[in-house]
């Protein structure tokens, strides 16, 4: 799911990077020769509009935002950079096609549903990011739902999102025809002159939105953007009306690092329409090929939120556990079943499961819940949460490095948090030896995200969100991000070269 997947496996910022101050360099001097190399993308794409080659600036945009997401580089926007996509929205009709001109949408019958545009990069089968756009869609029935993917390129759109929406007119694949950016920005302009808002859940480079929507706010509907991608580089921040956060730390990092001011920021915990326990955990266990018997430690997310970051990985704190209790077996889905992992299955530990389609049945099978490490995946945790299990999560104390870790308002007050490898392990360890604390604690934590998620609860939440009055005072700059090479940024370069930020060949392929 990730469009910057490595390609070729070199470059600025991943694993076979070299500069000149030798073949090892400091997490500064990596961060310092990814900026140079952001720098130059950035000034290529200022050079191309200058010239007037609009859709090849549009381009390299797009090629200096991936970059800058896949490889840490101490930024979070760039001012130059939506400069240019501004002024790229800015020669587009303000409705293609149409003899009105561009303003906010035509006043809605009496009595109708407000019109909300979603729009999306890509969408999956597989992944939180996908399934938290369809839950959104089925949770929010007091609104009409119209939902516009800017770059598919001819992947099946998922039954989940397709069987949202209130039939076909509702979904438009905007590269339909391999349309050029600029093109496809112009339909969306157009597009979104027709809705009263317009919410994205865009990945971090795409410049299509940003282009799009690169008008006056009374001459556009309301533009809300999903900080789905808290704590990597992501452009927008020039259109975002207001930006609806699912974590107080990636609003907190707004302010800080991306020039958002703190009225410009809303939080929304996640939607989710969570599954109901189909099996016993006994019976979940026997459908995975698990003994009866067995305590099970799970854990899901993507392989990369796995990588080691400076010292022991999630599998180092954890195998030392397993190995004390002879009952217990990890199961973890994402990573695949070789390299480090293998040694579950080798020695009869567990399982690394790979990406699973579907890891309901693994959750069922859980007894405790860890998340992963170095890099939080909530929604796994709070499905997990859901089926009353207790669930872990290993968080630096260090605040500065907060937007990494688990942070998600259900489990203020339930959530195991702990500070270090060896704490982790005895928390799990404590856990795993004692049946009523697991169950206690598992009761605790699935009530505490049935508050905010059965019976409509999140559908009053968004509810409150989308129908605030609209943001006042200072809009956002990204012109006064804040660059910086501390210990967020230094651990990110560790968290994004895990197989996903591999440099500017990548970045271009």
């Amino acid at each position: 799911s990730w469009p910057c997947a490595p390609t070729t496996g070199s470059g600025v910022g991943g694993p076979g990077m070299s500069a000149r101050s030798g073949s090892n360099p400091s997490d500064v001097e990596r961060l310092d020769a990814n900026w140079a190399v952001l720098q130059r993308l950035v000034r290529r794409t200022e050079a191309l509009a200058r010239r007037g080659r609009r859709e090849q600036a549009a381009v390299a945009a797009m090629t200096a935002a991936t970059f800058a997401w896949c490889n840490p580089s101490g930024v979070f926007a760039s001012g130059p950079l939506e400069d240019v996509l501004a002024r790229l929205g800015a020669t587009l009709p303000g409705a293609t096609g149409r003899d009105r001109p561009a303003g906010p949408a035509p006043a809605r019958a009496a009595g109708s549903r407000p019109r909300v545009l979603h729009v999306a990069s890509q969408v999956y089968g597989t992944g939180g990011h996908t399934q938290m756009l369809a839950s959104w869609l089925r949770l929010d029935t007091a609104r009409e739902h119209h939902v516009c993917v800017t770059g598919q390129e001819g992947r099946e759109v998922p039954d989940k999102v397709v069987r949202a929406l209130d039939g076909p007119d509702a979904l438009t694949l905007l590269d339909h025809g391999r349309p050029r950016l600029l093109e496809r920005a112009a339909r969306l302009r157009e597009l979104a002159l027709e809705h009263d808002q317009v919410v994205l859940h865009v990945h971090p480079n795409d410049v299509v939105p940003a282009i799009a929507l690169a008008m006056p706010p009374g001459e556009r509907p309301e533009v809300l953007l999903v900080n789905h991608a808290d704590h990597v580089f992501w452009l927008g921040v020039h259109v975002a009306d207001r930006v609806v956060n699912l974590r107080s730390s990636g609003a907190r990092l707004n302010v800080e690092r991306r020039g958002i001011p703190e009225a410009r920021n809303a939080l929304l915990v996640r939607p989710l329409v969570m599954r109901e326990r189909r099996l016993t955990r006994a019976a979940a266990r026997a459908e995975l090929g698990v003994p009866p018997d067995a305590l099970v430690v799970a854990s899901a997310a993507d392989t990369y939120k796995y990588g080691a970051a400076r010292g022991e990985s999630l599998l180092d704190v954890l195998l030392p556990v397993v190995r004390d209790h002879p009952e217990a077996q990890l199961h973890v889905a994402g990573p695949a079943p070789d390299g480090d992992w293998s040694v579950l299955a080798e020695q009869g530990l567990g399982r690394a499961w790979g990406l699973l389609p579907d890891v309901h049945t693994l959750l069922e099978a859980a007894d405790v819940y860890v998340d992963s490490h170095p890099f939080s995946s909530l929604t796994s945790m709070l499905e997990a949460a859901w089926l009353d299990t207790p669930v872990l999560t290993l968080r630096s104390p260090d605040e500065r490095l907060d937007v990494l870790g688990a942070d998600t308002p259900e489990l203020d007050d339930d959530l195991v948090v702990a500070g270090s490898g060896a704490e982790l392990a005895a928390q799990v360890g404590r856990l795993l030896a004692d049946a009523d604390a697991r169950h206690r604690l598992g009761a605790s934590t699935g009530a505490a995200v049935r508050r905010f998620h059965a019976d409509g609860a999140w559908a009053e939440q968004v509810g409150k969100v989308l129908d605030a009055a609209p943001a006042s005072g200072p809009a956002p700059a990204p012109a006064t991000a804040v660059r910086a090479t501390g210990p967020l940024d230094q651990r990110l370069l560790h968290v994004m070269g895990n197989g996903v930020g591999q440099g500017l060949a990548d970045a271009v392929a």
